[in-house]
């Protein structure tokens, strides 16, 4: 600058800069990793809902009722009848295989033990493999074969003199009212998405933190680094943060952009509180990837521990398998991930549209992840300044 010094956090920037620039490692954990996981998970599950489905039908009774049983089965948006075929044997080597998801099987006379009044089973042999999976076409199956009963057995009553109320009582009398909240339409985007896509975002904060901290150490620039920040270490890491909390800022709109305007996600509370959230959140990645990089002091054990922290994250989130279920011994787990809180977050103001005073004990809990990552500077500082720490693979 003319005439003057630049702070020293924009000479940090500056010399940030221009290490992504000459390193491709550096360009491809801010720009091209992350890019390229957004758009695949978004894509991947764009659909939101499983559809069509492969199942078997084995008509063995090749009546009126058969066929129309068969019909209404692959009617449902949610499978598809890909294979038919008398032989149960075959159908279920299909199974086996992984060509179908379930095998219908229609017994010899099913239209004349119904219309006898007769019980006619009908089996139904799901692959349970993927739950998720399985789930879907249990419930489509199941849903339209207890629904095509229930008319026949309507129209039973009807014909013996019985009137529309009374029939329904008799054929149904147990109903069920079925209200599901803030995701009615059961949609795996809204659930997945929303977290996959931050937690990629989040993935590429802390990885880049560990590696572009524990690469000043192995590289030996830890002087240099120093020296650009006025032998301030608090400088130096905010300096050298700031072009990555900036572009990954970036990517969390983007992200919120895929979601709410292309997407559909509901928001339903407070975008602000959750943009905070994020920002939070990337910082405090970004900040424990600096922490195992001080008490590691070694790159790769650094990449190696970071892998294993960031993955359990997403294990002990509750995302997949509910906290809810999981051993008294393990839950206090699931509080030492970031991405928990974050969760907890997006749920209550996204999806669920709680008020504010709900979301501000996740954001305590996020800005605590920071406070003990920045713990850590005069731990770096040490390793940045003592020669016995550099050249560490």
């Amino acid at each position: 600058m003319s005439g003057k010094e630049r702070h020293p956090i924009f000479e940090v920037m500056s010399r940030e800069t221009e290490r992504i620039k000459a390193n491709t490692a550096y360009r491809f954990l801010l720009v091209t990793g992350p890019l390229t996981g957004i758009f695949l998970l978004f894509f991947i599950f764009q659909q939101g809902v499983a559809k069509r489905l492969p199942i078997a039908l084995v008509d063995q009774d090749n009546s009126s009722l058969s066929i129309k049983i068969g019909h209404a089965i692959n009617a449902s948006p949610d499978v598809e009848i890909v294979a038919a075929n008398p032989d149960i044997f075959l159908a279920q080597q299909w199974l086996k295989n992984g060509k179908v998801d379930a095998v219908v099987v229609l017994p010899k006379a099913l239209e004349k033990n119904v219309f006898q009044g007769i019980e006619a089973p009908v089996p139904v042999y799901i692959n349970g493999t993927n739950v998720t999976v399985a789930g879907i076409v249990q419930r489509s199956v199941l849903t339209t074969l207890g629904t095509y009963s229930a008319g026949i057995q309507l129209k039973k009553l009807a014909l013996g003199g019985a009137n529309t109320e009374e029939a329904m009582a008799r054929a149904l009398p147990v109903t069920i009212q079925k209200h599901v909240l803030f995701n009615p339409y059961s949609n795996y985007s809204y659930f997945l998405n929303s977290a996959m896509l931050y937690f990629i975002l989040f993935l590429f904060a802390f990885m880049s933190s560990v590696y572009t901290f524990g690469n000043e150490l192995k590289r030996g620039t830890g002087k240099s680094l120093l020296t650009a920040g006025n032998n301030s270490v608090r400088l130096a890491i905010a300096g050298k943060l700031f072009p990555y909390t900036f572009i990954y800022c970036g990517f969390a709109m983007f992200i919120a952009y895929l979601l709410y305007v292309i997407e559909g996600t509901p928001l339903n509370g407070n975008f602000f509180v959750l943009f905070c959230g994020q920002l939070i959140s990337i910082i405090a990645y970004q900040l424990l990837g600096l922490l195992i990089v001080a008490l590691t002091k070694n790159l790769r054990l650094s990449l190696s521990v970071g892998s294993a922290y960031i993955m359990m994250g997403i294990t002990f989130s509750g995302l997949t398998f509910p906290m809810e279920g999981m051993l008294p011994l393990v839950k206090p787990i699931t509080a030492i991930f970031p991405f928990t809180w974050w969760e907890k977050l997006f749920i209550s103001q996204s999806l669920r549209g709680a008020p504010l005073k709900e979301a501000l004990p996740y954001l305590c809990y996020m800005l605590l992840f920071m406070l003990v990552g920045m713990s850590s500077f005069k731990l770096y500082k040490r390793g940045l300044s003592d020669s016995k720490y550099w050249g560490k693979l």
